[in-house]
């Protein structure tokens, strides 16, 4: 009884509360646009008509991880970081604990901060972060289950549960599956279709994405996503979500078509990474002006990551279209001295830039047709080719690879998985990441194809190798790929 009255004390004494008004509606959707102007300005209406809704702490974080996630400057991360502290404890101080909001709200805070985070290679805090989103979720999700919005960031920290290692997930217990994410965000998709739901487009990029990644579903999710009814003109956030599937299946038209017809409006936050896509989508298709997007990237971009990649990509713009070695080498050279090399694109231009083995023009041209899905080009410049690259050929591993990733894509699996084979055969203990790739890429065939104990031997043979390129996402995959089928078995 005096724990009821206590509770009961406490709650009384809160002053503030959490709703979705209509003014908390409107400036999160400006957010979701990134107009970020528009949103404060609604933001500062809030405040004055509504001064104890705590919501409004949700959506000014919204900016913060936006504004740090996009433009990747430290000194203004840790300025802006500032924040969190200062939001958490005014809910902590203020807030409803009766509301599942309460929790919902610095789960939200913790979580926008890990990701924001990681994008400086803070991996300790960023940890820790996820880890007290996840109790603060799993608390909420025991005492309110009923409470829809909380499967939403539930569902995508379940699904990654399974690539965190298992001594970590032992001393922590964190539990989750990809099956049990993918069951609770098709959970509040199903909800959000029937309700006014106001995380509705983040409900469908993280559903797409678990479908994309985790399932490997790639064109359901993409299918999805065309039905959708998200606008990618309107939003750079939608725009970079659909032109980034949309390439990745093989519909890289689509995607250039996507990128150059986003909203240009001075109004919205500048998104300087989709012109870095764009030039990227541009060099896939082997277009001229390529070069002019990458460029501007360069040029507006004052963040951690891709500068490294962007000056490699000019570079491959010379050495293909115009067979310019100097000028390649110049592009390199600027790669190895500006940027950093966190990340998996970075690094393997670093490598690159230090190695003295050139990329072979033909086969680089070969890799952008098919990483752009002109497979059918690629094939052609294969094949026309076939006597540059005979066994004695130091690139000759590579052009078996080249020859089994574009055999997978224009669907002739037998011929794919003996191109693979080979590469295996030759290179397992090279450092490169052909042979590594290529098990991976036969292990997602015999998925396919229901052969699921060679596909389970594929996988592994994947983890075994160490190539000093893409390992970590080669074995990133390879891990939810055996997930995928202890939950088949």
């Amino acid at each position: 009884m005096f724990v009821l009255c206590l509770f009961s004390s406490v709650v009384s004494q809160a002053q503030g509360y959490f709703k979705e008004t209509p003014l908390i509606k409107e400036a999160y959707e400006h957010i979701m646009d990134l107009r970020f102007e528009d949103a404060n300005r609604v933001i500062v209406n809030i405040k004055n008509q509504e001064p104890d809704n705590l919501l409004v702490l949700h959506l000014e974080n919204y900016i913060d991880f936006f504004t740090v996630f996009i433009n990747e400057e430290k000194k203004e991360f840790k300025a802006l970081e500032k924040n969190k502290k200062k939001r958490i404890k005014e809910i902590e101080k203020k807030g409803d604990i009766s509301s599942p909001y309460y929790l919902f709200v610095q789960a939200e805070i913790e979580l926008q901060w890990a990701l924001a985070r990681a994008k400086f290679n803070e991996v300790f805090k960023a940890a820790s972060e996820s880890y007290n989103a996840y109790k603060l979720l799993t608390e909420n999700q025991r005492r309110f289950p009923d409470f829809i919005a909380n499967k939403k960031s539930l569902s995508a920290i379940h699904v990654l549960v399974e690539s965190i290692p298992g001594i970590v997930r032992k001393v922590f217990s964190i539990n989750g599956s990809i099956a049990q994410g993918t069951h609770e965000i098709e959970e509040v998709i199903r909800y959000s279709e029937k309700n006014d739901f106001l995380y509705r487009e983040e409900a469908i990029a993280i559903y797409t994405y678990i479908l994309f990644y985790q399932n490997n579903k790639k064109r359901e999710a993409w299918d999805y996503l065309l039905q959708s009814d998200l606008d990618p003109v309107e939003s750079p956030l939608v725009c970079f979500l659909m032109s980034n599937m949309a390439q990745k299946v093989g519909e890289n038209d689509q995607a250039i078509e996507l990128l150059e017809n986003r909203s240009k409006d001075p109004q919205v936050f500048p998104f300087h990474y989709l012109d870095f896509m764009l030039g990227k989508c541009k060099l896939y298709r082997l277009d001229d002006d390529a070069v002019t997007h990458l460029s501007n990237y360069l040029s507006n971009f004052k963040g951690e990551h891709y500068i490294k990649e962007a000056h490699q990509k000019l570079g491959w713009y010379e050495l293909v279209v115009h067979n310019n070695i100097p000028k390649y080498k110049r592009y390199m050279k600027a790669c190895q001295n500006t940027g950093n090399d966190l990340i998996d694109g970075d690094k393997q231009a670093q490598k690159e830039a230090k190695r003295n083995l050139n990329p072979h023009p033909i086969l680089l041209k070969a890799r952008l047709l098919y990483d752009g899905g002109y497979n059918q080009r690629a094939y052609r410049v294969l094949i026309s080719n076939a006597h540059l690259f005979n066994n004695a050929s130091e690139y000759s591993l590579e052009y078996y690879y080249r020859l089994g990733r574009v055999t997978q894509s224009l669907e002739n699996p037998k011929d794919a998985i003996d191109y693979y084979n080979e590469v295996i055969f030759k290179g397992e203990r090279s450092e490169q990441y052909y042979a590594c790739n290529s098990a991976l890429q036969i292990a997602l065939i015999l998925e396919e194809q229901k052969e699921y104990r060679s596909a389970e031997d594929y996988f592994k043979r994947c983890l075994d190798m160490s190539p000093s390129d893409y390992k970590n996402s080669l074995h990133q995959k390879a891990k939810s790929g055996l997930n995928r089928l202890r939950e088949k078995k």
